[in-house]
Order: structure tokens, then C-alpha cells, then sequence
């Protein structure tokens, strides 16, 4: 006779958390992990499916470096760590990261078949991803990734951060000779610029880091491609060059007021918080002054806009956000707008500032806001924010942040002549081969993209590898 199969659909584990009166006073890590009690719990909690959606990247959902989730989490069943790490990094060499900073709830979790099942929860995916790293991390195991032989070939990659590092990791496991260009002091680019250090602690990164340097990948930091030395100096000698500068400039809403003191980019306020060197090429106002004890208004929905508001909350600051659209239309994870609720930020949802205010010295006293509703699209689309009318509003503050994306940053490929540009000013790439239109030229994550998760920069740097293996191998392009 048949047997039914039973799902195991207990409540998912939960995470602890610092306590918020704790937590806004700290930069040190607010959620905690699990343990590895709690970990075993919830591994257990997984079906281990055959054909798993979480790994399937399709859109906007699944997992973007397509991850073997099920194998992993099977070894952290049979209590074999070492080997849910090694499988890990096969696709990804940055899972401790991940684990801390993906948005699983809309990637992998959100594909989990156990929340289809009289409905279940996701499995707690994140969490485990996390736990496995810390795990071999804290245990003190000499961790060696294995390589290919040598192949004498030579890659340069410009820029540490995910996706330049990621090529050089896949790059040197193949046997390549990488050298990684990077212009600022720190390697790590956004995970360690951008991310806040109670989101992502340094020393977490800087063990991923150290990992693709055993593999004999050579990092250059202070080296500026562009100014230092010049990409085409790198063409000459090097068998090929990947572009990972990410994009590095702030960009502002084009209203009125925006040039006042006490309004900040979203990535000059956060490498300010971040480090005490903030690069002139990055952010001219190297002079800034942080808000501490200010009202401060961060603008914008993502997960730039959360971790400027994490980083202000610390900093002493009442904070408020203003989006124009909802909670549950914003990019940032849902937990995280629990989370900052907790610690007193003020959500203004559906408002749109219209003009920052300024006294007569110049500086900011004041946000003007209209209210928003959304119209539904005519072709099920996203849904459009219109203003509502006699409904301007003035939110008092000392400080805006306007956390609403990056810009181009070309000083690295200026000199290459003939490269080409898209109309949204991003490097331009064939298919999925992060091929340039320059013979021996591949670029990807920001730079291509304009903005996304650090994950999907990862694949780009991973995928890219595959390209440049395959050029350097067969010289065809």
C-alpha cells in the first residue's frame, strides 16, 4: 500500500533579535542567528525536493546564482557543515553574506513549496545559508577552496565589490592569474561601503574575502584605473580585463532645495558612516558632517533607503522615511520595516517630497511633501503613484537623504574608446556573456545593471568567468 508523503510543517524557527532598545544604540549585529539546535530544527523543516523551485531563477523570484539549496541543506540535516559549505561555494563564494543581506523573502523562500501547504512557511533559508558560513567561520578550519592548474593566463578585474570579486574567484579556481584593481582603501565595494555594519559584520566579510585570496588572487587597493594607470595599460598586459566598478555616484530628486547643507546622497552618507575615508571620486563632499541628534528624512523604498535608516537611528537621530509608494510595493524586505518601526523610525507612506526647505543660512529646516494614491495600470502592471490634490504637507527636519539610486561612474573605462553605452548611461553587454563590444573587454554587476542585489552582481561576476574562461581557452569572441 502507498504511504502519503508527510510534510513537516511546524512552525518556522525564529531568528533572535537583539532587543530594539538595545539594538539602536549599537552598530554591532542586531539579528543573531541561529543556533545550532534551532539550525538542525529547522533544516529538518525542508522536503528536500527533487526538482526545487528555490533554485530556479525565473524573473524576479527563485534564486539568482541558482544554488543546489536542497543538497545543502541535506548535508545540515546529516550534520556534515563542512559539506553544506563546500557545495555552497560552488556557486556562490560569498554565502555567509547572502545570508545576512539577500531578500529571500521575495527570491528563494518565496518559491518554498511549504508555503503552498495548508499554508506553511518558507523554510527558513536565509538563516541557514548564514549559519553554515559562521559555523565553519567560528570553528577555526583552515579552509582552502580547490584550483585548477595553472593555464598562464592573466585577467585584471577593476573593482573589489560582489561582482569583481566573484569573477576573480570563479577565475582562479579555473587556474587563471587574477589581479583585482581597487581605488579605495577596503576591498568589499557595497558590502562594505554601503552595508551597515549591524546588517553585515566586517569581520564575516573580510574571512569570505580572505578565502579568494588563498586562491592566489592578488588585490591592489588605492589604485585608481582611469587615473593611476589606464585601462588600455591593462589591455596590453593582461589577457583580458572585467569592469566591476559598480555605479558609484548618488543621485538626487531634481527638486528644489536639493543643493542646501544637511542633504546627503544615500552613498556619501553611508561610506561616511561606514569609514572614516570617503573617496574624492565617490563623494566630493569629503567633508561632510553626519546628522547626530537631528531629525533626518530618508527618501526612498529600497534597501539603500533601510540601511541609511538603520545607520541614522544609531547615530541618535529621530527618523523619518517618505515614499511615495506602499509597504508592501517598496523592494526592502518586510521584516526590515518591522524591524525599524521597533526602533522608533517614523514610515510615511504614499507622500512625495516636492521641495527641501532651507533657512537663511542655508540650511535644511524643513521637507515639502504632497500625499500619494496609487492607480491601478491598464495592462496589470505596476501600480502608478498620482498626487493628491490640496494635500502638500511640510515634515520638519535638519537633514534629507536621498536614497533613490546610483549613477554611472565611468572614470575607470573613459579612455576606451568606442565602448559601448546604453541610454540609461550603463556598460552595455552581449546576452549573457558580459562580453563589451571591446575585444577582451566583460563587465557586469552595477555598472551593467544600474543597481541591483549584491546576489545577482555575484552571478554576473560567476557568469562572466565562464566567458572569459572560455574566450582565454579558445581565443574566440
Amino acid at each position: 500500500m502507498e504511504t502519503k508523503k508527510v510534510y513537516r510543517r511546524h512552525d518556522r524557527n525564529q531568528i533572535p533579535l537583539l532587543s530594539p532598545e538595545i539594538r539602536k544604540t549599537t552598530f554591532k549585529e542586531y539579528i543573531l542567528g541561529y543556533g545550532h539546535t534551532a539550525a538542525k530544527d529547522e533544516a529538518n523543516r525542508c522536503i528536500l525536493c527533487k526538482k526545487p523551485p528555490c533554485r530556479e531563477h525565473n524573473g524576479s523570484y527563485g534564486c539568482p546564482v541558482y544554488g543546489d539549496i536542497n543538497l545543502w541543506i541535506e548535508q545540515i540535516q546529516k550534520n556534515n557543515l563542512i559539506e553544506a559549505y563546500r557545495i555552497l561555494r560552488e556557486k556562490n563564494p560569498f554565502p555567509s553574506v547572502c545570508g545576512r543581506v539577500c531578500p529571500q523573502d521575495r527570491l528563494c523562500e518565496s518559491t518554498c513549496v511549504l508555503t503552498f501547504k495548508d499554508n506553511g512557511q518558507a523554510v527558513g533559508i536565509g538563516g541557514l545559508e548564514r549559519f553554515v558560513g559562521d559555523s565553519i567561520r567560528m570553528s577555526g578550519i583552515d579552509w582552502i577552496d580547490p584550483k585548477e592548474r595553472p593555464t598562464g593566463k592573466r585577467v585584471a578585474v577593476i573593482g573589489s565589490g560582489p561582482a569583481g570579486l566573484s569573477a576573480a574567484y570563479f577565475l582562479a579556481k579555473k587556474g587563471h592569474s587574477v589581479v583585482v584593481f581597487e581605488s579605495l582603501p577596503f576591498t568589499g565595494g557595497v558590502m562594505r561601503y554601503g552595508i551597515p555594519r549591524a546588517r553585515l559584520d566586517r569581520e564575516v566579510l573580510d574571512w569570505e574575502i580572505s578565502l579568494i585570496q588563498k586562491l592566489g588572487v592578488e588585490i591592489r587597493t588605492g589604485i585608481t584605473v582611469g587615473k593611476d594607470i589606464s585601462i588600455n595599460h591593462l589591455r596590453r598586459e593582461f589577457d583580458a580585463v572585467f569592469i566591476g566598478v559598480g555605479s558609484g555616484r548618488g543621485k538626487k530628486m531634481g527638486v528644489p532645495g536639493e543643493d542646501l547643507k544637511g542633504v546627503y546622497t544615500a552613498i556619501s552618507f553611508l561610506m561616511k558612516a561606514n569609514v572614516d575615508f570617503v573617496s574624492p571620486m565617490l563623494a566630493p563632499d569629503v567633508d561632510i558632517e553626519l546628522p547626530r541628534g537631528k531629525r533626518v528624512v530618508v527618501v526612498g523604498g529600497g534597501f539603500t533607503a533601510a540601511d541609511c535608516m538603520y545607520t541614522s537611528v544609531r547615530l541618535g537621530n529621530e527618523t523619518h522615511l517618505v515614499y511615495r509608494r506602499t509597504r508592501d510595493t517598496s523592494s526592502a524586505r518586510q521584516d526590515e520595516w518591522d524591524h525599524l518601526e521597533e526602533e522608533g523610525v517614523i514610515l510615511h507612506w504614499l507622500t512625495q517630497p516636492v521641495e527641501v526647505i532651507g533657512d537663511e543660512k542655508g540650511s535644511v529646516v524643513g521637507l515639502r511633501c504632497v500625499k500619494m494614491e496609487l492607480i491601478p495600470d491598464q495592462k496589470a502592471g505596476r501600480p502608478k503613484p498620482v498626487k493628491v490634490p490640496n494635500s502638500e504637507h511640510i515634515i520638519e527636519c535638519d537633514a534629507v537623504i536621498m536614497a533613490i539610486g546610483q549613477g554611472d561612474n565611468p572614470l575607470a573605462y573613459k579612455d576606451l574608446e568606442g565602448l559601448s553605452i546604453d541610454k540609461w548611461n550603463n556598460l552595455s553587454t552581449v546576452d549573457t556573456n558580459f562580453k563589451t563590444n571591446i575585444e577582451g573587454v566583460f563587465a557586469g554587476g552595477d555598472v551593467v545593471n544600474g543597481g541591483d542585489t549584491v546576489v545577482v552582481a555575484i552571478r554576473h561576476g560567476r557568469d562572466a568567468s565562464e566567458s572569459i574562461d572560455h574566450y582565454l581557452k579558445t581565443g574566440e569572441w
